[in-house]
């Protein structure tokens, strides 16, 4: 790439950059002060931030979290052909293992994606395939000679010499990551073209990273970019303890099926076409409220920004007013012989008076009643911006009928289901279909995996061959249900058991008595039900009944 071109796509990264910050950078600098309850700017009196912008993001991150990865797996892999089908259990069976023990996806998703969607309003995730390797000692047995005490070899009967096994610690490289792998990008990282709305109609997109001189290094010996140390320096130069910890910026930039990376803004030390083969860009993006016409979302401290602020004028007028009414103002008769200085509050004190009107107190009127109820209602207003009510929060209203807080916890949960819906629509099996693509590309030998925290076999043999076919990734997650359902449906479900067993025609029937026993297992959120049920050489040998 000629210094023309290399010119022409670094100003298009500088006009994204500048367009992104002059537009969002202090609203997300602010979203981020009131999530952590940072007050602005000092002012007389007390300065209070009432933490309950930062209340409600936790509460519903924590509600979106639970409803994505309560159960697993999280995704399931449907063949299009019944040859298929049992290739099908090993790809979702690969995915799931991927996504939770190597990806982390409930840590990553439920709390650093959803967090940064619920603050900022946006978040957007890189998924591509990652090979790390380190440097580890290990214990080896190796052969060594016998010597005798003059350092010869010692020789057996026919001549050949005499060996020993001696354990010793061997450095070799071992590869500790080889599968896909998923990313939060920050939106300060991240760019993209001014005019785009969505990630499919951009012009350009990409995200820079900083990378230090031993990680280019590795990238440099997998053949992956051609750097030409003798122009290059790291961003820093006098960074403390050498040249090894100094940063060096890389630029991601995607234009169709075009990928090229900028080296601290001076070479091009990859210029590629798209090396998935899936042929998408790597990017997923999620907005917990999509604007039209804009590609960037609006989060709950934009949301709650003018209520936030009244809720915390509220309270810091209510504590000075309190701070005040504690000093007392006094009143003194001209000629009494006081002074203001005689009014200072001392232990034991007496101040001799000739008339009992001398000094009068000027009372303070106490806090109107009003004045609390004004913070309820703002209270009350955030709660109906958001959606996040005490009843999602586990309160509940005294002398409230078990309807009436059904009635309100589905109502309630009605916003909860549209973000899960949209994490799941636009960041979850995206993410999951490029797993699988990548998976089919870059596998290329027999894994064996295990399924931690799961009553599965202890190893899970994948071949590279099992990948082969066409597939539809669904999402199998538990669905978002309010508490109060799911606490009522394990009433009903227990009920409905009790009265089958009393019920002469379900003991008759084990077929029909083992379905609903499976209804009421799932009902109670309990797991892998179908390996708790009798079996049927059981039951014919006298076993247990259901």
């Amino acid at each position: 790439m000629d210094d023309k071109e290399l010119q022409t796509l670094l100003e298009r990264i500088n006009s994204a950059e500048q367009a992104r910050d002059s537009a969002y950078g202090e609203l997300w600098q602010d979203c981020l002060r009131r999530y952590r309850s940072e007050v602005k700017a000092r002012r007389e009196g007390s300065n209070l931030f009432v933490p309950h912008t930062f209340m409600q993001c936790e509460v519903i991150k924590a509600r979106v979290a639970e409803s994505l990865f309560a159960s697993r797996p999280y995704i399931s892999a449907l063949p299009r052909e019944a040859a298929d089908l049992d290739r099908a259990a090993k790809v979702q069976t690969l995915l799931d293992w991927q996504m939770n023990d190597r990806a982390d996806f409930a840590r990553l998703i439920g709390e650093t994606v959803v967090g940064n969607m619920i603050i900022y309003g946006t978040a957007v995730t890189y998924t591509g395939w990652q090979v790390k390797t380190r440097l580890i000692r290990q214990a080896v047995i190796r052969e060594q000679p016998l010597l005798d005490p003059e350092g010869q070899p010692l020789l057996d009967e026919g001549g050949q010499p005499l060996y020993y096994e001696s354990r010793q610690v061997a450095k070799t490289r071992q590869v500790i990551h080889d599968d896909p792998v998923c990313a939060h990008i920050p939106l300060t990282d991240f760019y993209i073209d001014p005019e785009a709305d969505t990630l499919e109609n951009a012009r350009y997109l990409g995200h820079k990273e900083y990378l230090s001189q031993p990680q280019l290094e590795e990238l440099a010996d997998q053949g992956k970019y051609r750097i030409d140390w003798d122009r290059l320096s790291p961003l820093d130069d006098e960074t403390p303890g050498g040249p090894d910890l100094g940063r060096y910026l890389l630029h991601h930039y995607w234009q169709g099926q075009r990928h090229l990376v900028i080296l601290n803004r001076r070479q091009c030390v990859l210029d590629e076409e798209n090396p998935f083969w899936h042929g998408q860009i790597p990017y997923d993006k999620c907005c917990y409220v999509r604007l039209p016409g804009e590609f960037y979302g609006m989060g709950v401290p934009e949301i709650l920004a003018s209520l936030q602020d009244e809720l915390n004028t509220s309270r810091n007028q209510r504590i000075d007013y309190n701070s005040l009414a504690l000093r007392r103002m006094w009143k003194l008769r001209k000629g009494c012989g006081l002074t203001a200085r005689d009014l200072l509050w001392r232990q034991n004190g007496v101040l001799q008076v000739e008339n009992m009107d001398d000094v009068q107190e000027i009372n303070i009127q106490g806090l109107p009643a009003d004045a609390f109820a004004n913070e309820a209602g703002v209270k009350q207003d955030m709660q109906d911006a958001t959606g996040c009510h005490d009843i999602l929060m586990g309160l509940s209203y005294a002398n409230e009928t078990a309807t009436t807080t059904m009635t309100r916890d589905n109502n309630a949960s009605l916003r909860f289901k549209a973000v899960v819906t949209a994490v799941v629509k636009d960041l979850l099996l995206p993410v999951a279909k490029k797993f699988m693509a990548l998976d089919q590309q870059f596998l290329g030998e027999s894994r064996a995996i295990r399924l931690l925290n799961s009553p599965a076999e202890a190893l899970f043999q994948v071949d590279p061959e099992d990948l082969d076919g066409d597939y539809d990734i669904s999402y199998c997650g538990t669905a978002i249900e309010s508490l109060a359902n799911k606490t009522l449906n394990k009433e009903k479900a227990l009920q409905a058991y009790s009265l089958a067993l009393a019920d002469p025609a379900y003991q008759a029937d084990d077929r029909a008595r083992l379905k609903l026993y499976r209804k009421v297992l799932e009902a109670l959120d309990i797991k892998e039900a179908e390996a708790l049920l009798p079996r049927e050489r059981q039951r014919e040998n006298g076993g247990p009944r259901g």
